[in-house]
């Protein structure tokens, strides 16, 4: 293993450690990390704080001081950014404007109104991003939301 690849496994476990935070505030939501990361240093950290509020990926770049660092920086999330308008608009759509160029994420987002929608609108505009780093602790984390998605898409098939 190399030490970028190192170096994001760090990061990602920062990201599930924030996510952790939210518990008991979030629900039914899932708990959700976000760490933003410019030249080996991170620059902003964020989590999804309360139910109805910011996102983690918001709530990250809203710490950053200096805004003109995001462009070009990476952003280890534990979940799929959002694609969807709900009590807070899509935060896939957030990374886009900021102009982040790299984006990992632990684990697709299973919701229906996501489920790698995020990802799409991410790559096409530009964004590269990598899906799956630590995605066991990620989706152990988050169980009980897994579960509730799964059997909801279940529901739905035809």
């Amino acid at each position: 293993m190399n030490s970028v690849e190192n170096n994001d496994k760090l990061f990602m476990q920062r990201a599930l450690e924030l996510a952790l935070k939210g518990k008991g505030q979030v629900e039914p939501n899932p708990l959700v990390g976000c760490v933003i990361v410019r030249q080996g240093k991170i620059i902003g950290e964020g989590w999804h704080q309360k139910y109805g509020e910011a996102h983690a990926e918001q709530n990250a770049i809203e710490s950053i001081q200096d805004k003109s660092l995001l462009p070009g920086s990476t952003a280890y999330v534990t979940l799929e950014p959002c694609a969807h308008y709900g009590k807070t608009p899509p935060c896939c759509d957030l990374m886009v404007t900021q102009k982040v160029g790299r984006v990992i994420v632990c684990n697709v987002d299973p919701n229906p109104l996501v489920n790698g929608k995020g990802i799409r609108r991410m790559k096409a505009a530009g964004i590269q991003v990598e899906t799956g780093l630590l995605a066991r602790e990620g989706r152990k984390m988050n169980e009980e939301f897994f579960k509730r998605m799964e059997k909801k898409k279940a529901n739905t098939a035809v």
